[in-house]
């Protein structure tokens, strides 16, 4: 299967706007509730995991795990400068596809804990979060204690997020993702798509990356950054 293909077969978010919380009121103390009504919740998490300009000459889905050491090694090297160079420029739309490997216990609640913190405006912030702290809550005996009180320093209300976690209520988000990545020939994390048309297995020096992704923009008319 072409990049092109699995790009088409993936890309089933991020042609919205991402959506954004409302803001809190004084009572609310900045904290933002999870909604309690699932159809929303997946709305929600679907779409706060794309971020960047809807109308950005490219896009550069991610297809990654939380507990992947790989995954994490792409966050500490490259991730923020990616984002800062691409993304917030305006140049890419960043799109954000889960796929757990079957040997990292932790990688489907950590997952879990992503999109309903998304559900909440927030999908990013536990996004760095994760990949910061992946040592300890990979080896915690009891990791949803963790992502409930790093939802609730990231804005949002921990009883929410908590019922979110304890109904498995964005399961069906997480299933069509592996689901499409599987159908799709991925087969292992990071897995990216540039440009829809460009595959990048594994992690790869920024330079590298970036040359990629600059390649993209010159195909598209674009200069390079």
């Amino acid at each position: 299967m072409s990049a092109r293909e699995v790009a088409r077969t993936l890309l089933i978010v991020g042609l919205m706007a991402p959506w954004v919380a409302p803001p809190a009121t004084a009572q609310e103390a900045e904290l933002v509730v999870v909604p309690d009504v699932q159809s929303v919740i997946l709305e929600r998490a679907d779409r706060a995991r794309s971020k960047g300009d809807s109308a950005a000459a490219i896009r550069i889905v991610e297809i990654s795990d939380f507990e992947c050491p790989f995954c994490a090694q792409f966050y500490s090297e490259s991730y923020r400068a990616i984002d800062s160079i691409y993304v917030q420029s305006g140049l890419a739309r960043y799109v954000w596809i889960s796929f757990p490997n079957s040997s990292h216990p932790r990688a489907w609640p950590a997952i879990e804990a992503a999109f309903c913190a998304g559900a909440a405006g927030r999908f990013w912030e536990m996004h760095d979060v994760l990949f910061e702290h992946r040592d300890e809550w990979a080896s915690a005996r009891d990791p949803n204690a963790l992502f409930r009180t790093w939802a609730s320093e990231i804005g949002v209300e921990e009883e929410s997020f908590a019922e979110c976690l304890r109904n498995d209520q964005t399961a069906p988000l997480q299933i069509r993702d592996y689901e499409s990545a599987l159908n799709a020939g991925v087969a292992s994390t990071p897995f990216f798509i540039v440009g829809d048309s460009v595959a990048i297995r594994g992690t790869i020096p920024l330079e590298a990356f970036r040359a990629a992704v600059d390649s993209m923009l010159v195909l598209r008319g674009f200069d390079r950054p």
